[in-house]
C-alpha cells in the first residue's frame, strides 16, 4: 500500500478551511458565532478608518494654511497622506500575510491614535507634513488588514452580500464625517476633529482586541517561492481576475478622484453654497449605500462579479458625461446619483473578486494592492483634473469627460482582453 504525502497547510489556510467547514453548518443564511464576531471587527475597523479620513477633508487645507503653509505646499501637505498610504498599503500587505491580522491591525489602531495627537503639537507646515505622511503609514494596514478579515470569514455565495454592507459603512463614513468635522471646527476647533478621531482609534482598539481573536502570526517557515511572494506582492497579479478588478478600481477611483477635486470648485465659481456642495456628496453616498447594503449586491454573488463591474463603470460613465454637458444643479443631482449607483454596483463585486481569486496566505497582500491602487487613482484623477481646469478654465466640464472616458473605456478594454485570452486558451 502506498501513502501518498499531504502538502503541508499553512495556518491561515487552516483558519480558512475552518471557516468554510463551520459557514456550510450555517447554510447561507448565517455565520458561526465566531465568524460573525470576525465581522463586525473589520466593519468597526473600516467605520473607523473611513471617518478619519473623511473627517479631516473639510479641515487639514485650512489648518495648513493657519500654520503658513503657501499653496503649493497646502497641496503637498494634503496628498501627503495618501502618498505614503499607497506605499504603506504594499507593505502592510506582506506583513498581513505574513503574521496574521490581528496585531498589524491593533498596531495601526494604536499608532495612528498617538500620531492624530501630534496634529496639535504641529507649529510649522513643515512639521504638519511630517505628520501627514506619518498618519498615512499608521493607517495603511487597517483596510487592508479589515477586508482581508472579511475575505476569510465569509463563504464565497455571501460575499458580495457582506461586502456591500461593509462597503455601505465606507458611504455612512462619507456621509456623517464631514458634517462631524465641519460642526467642530466651526463651533469648537479644528484641533477637535484630531482628538475625536483619536479617541475613536483607542476605542476600536479596544473593541477590536476583545472581538477579532484570529491568528496572530502565519506560517513563517515558507519555501523559497513563498519568500519571494512574501516580498513582491506582484507575482499573484499574473491572474486575469485580478488584474480585471485592480483595473476597473483604478478606473472608478480616477473618476472619484476628478468629482471630489473638480465638483466643489466649479460648484463654487458658479455660486454655489458650502451646504450645496454637501448635498450632492450627501446624494452620492446615500446613493451608493442603498445599492451596497440593498438586495441588489445578491447579483454579483449570483451572476458573477464582471457583469455587474461593467454595469457599474457604464453608470459612473454615464453620470460623468451628463456632468461634463450639463452644469445645472439638478443635472448635477441626476450626474452624483448615477456615479452613487455604479460605485454600489462595483466596489461590493471588485472586493469580493480581489477575495476570491486570493488564497489565504496572499490575502493582505492583495487587498494591500487593491488599497494602493485606490489611492493611486485618487491622486492621478486629482492631479489631472486639478492640471485640465487650468488650461480650459475653472468652470470647464473637461475633467468630468476625461474621466468618463477612461471610465467607459475601461469596459471595452477588459471585454477585448478576455476574448483575446479566451481566443488563446482555445487555440493552444
Amino acid at each position: 500500500m502506498q501513502f501518498t504525502r499531504l502538502p503541508k497547510t499553512s495556518i491561515a489556510e487552516k483558519d480558512m478551511i475552518e471557516n468554510r467547514a463551520v459557514n456550510s453548518g450555517h447554510g447561507n443564511h448565517g455565520l458561526s458565532a465566531s465568524n460573525t464576531k470576525h465581522v463586525w471587527a473589520a466593519r468597526l475597523v473600516i467605520l473607523v478608518a473611513f471617518l478619519d479620513l473623511f473627517m479631516q477633508f473639510p479641515i487639514i487645507a485650512p489648518y495648513a494654511r493657519s500654520l503658513g503653509a503657501p499653496g503649493v505646499l497646502i497641496g503637498v501637505i494634503v496628498a501627503a497622506y495618501s502618498a505614503t498610504n499607497l506605499v504603506g498599503n504594499l507593505v502592510a500587505g506582506v506583513v498581513l500575510d505574513r503574521w496574521g491580522r490581528r496585531i498589524p491591525i491593533l498596531v495601526g489602531l494604536m499608532s495612528s491614535a498617538i500620531i492624530l495627537l501630534g496634529y496639535l503639537a504641529a507649529r510649522t507646515p513643515g512639521q504638519l507634513l511630517i505628520i501627514r505622511a506619518l498618519h498615512g503609514l499608521a493607517t495603511s494596514s487597517l483596510n487592508p488588514g479589515a477586508f482581508a478579515i472579511l475575505g476569510d470569514s465569509v463563504p464565497d455565495d455571501r460575499r458580495a452580500r457582506v461586502m456591500g454592507v461593509s462597503g455601505a459603512v465606507i458611504a455612512v463614513s462619507a456621509i456623517i464625517g464631514p458634517a462631524i468635522a465641519g460642526i467642530l471646527g466651526d463651533r469648537v476647533d479644528p484641533r477637535a476633529v484630531f482628538v475625536l478621531s483619536s479617541s475613536l482609534m483607542l476605542i476600536s482598539f479596544g473593541c477590536f482586541w476583545f472581538l477579532f481573536k484570529g491568528q496572530n502570526h502565519c506560517n513563517l517557515k515558507t519555501s523559497t517561492t513563498g519568500i519571494a511572494n512574501a516580498v513582491s506582492p506582484w507575482l499573484f497579479m499574473r491572474r486575469r481576475s485580478l488584474i480585471a478588478a485592480y483595473t476597473t478600481t483604478l478606473a472608478l477611483t480616477i473618476g472619484l478622484g476628478t468629482l471630489v477635486t473638480h465638483l466643489p470648485v466649479i460648484m463654487s465659481v458658479n455660486g454655489k453654497s458650502a451646504a450645496g456642495r454637501g448635498l450632492v456628496f450627501s446624494v452620492f453616498a446615500v446613493v451608493a449605500m442603498i445599492f451596497m447594503a440593498g438586495p441588489l449586491n445578491r447579483v454579483s454573488d449570483r451572476y458573477g462579479r464582471l457583469g455587474p463591474a461593467a454595469i457599474g463603470l457604464g453608470l459612473c460613465g454615464a453620470g460623468m458625461l451628463l456632468m461634463s454637458a450639463f452644469s445645472g444643479m439638478y443635472f448635477t443631482l441626476a450626474g452624483m446619483s448615477l456615479f452613487g449607483a455604479g460605485f454600489g454596483i462595483l466596489f461590493p463585486s471588485m472586493s469580493s473578486l480581489v477575495a476570491e481569486v486570493s488564497k489565504p496566505d496572499e490575502r493582505g497582500k492583495a487587498f494591500g494592492v487593491f488599497y494602493a491602487i485606490f489611492s493611486l487613482g485618487v491622486v492621478a484623477g486629482s492631479v489631472t483634473s486639478g492640471a485640465l481646469a487650468q488650461h480650459f478654465g475653472e468652470t470647464t466640464g473637461a475633467p468630468f469627460f476625461m474621466a468618463a472616458i477612461v471610465v467607459l473605456g475601461t469596459i471595452f478594454v477588459t471585454r477585448i482582453r478576455e476574448q483575446v485570452i479566451t481566443k488563446t486558451e482555445e487555440t493552444a
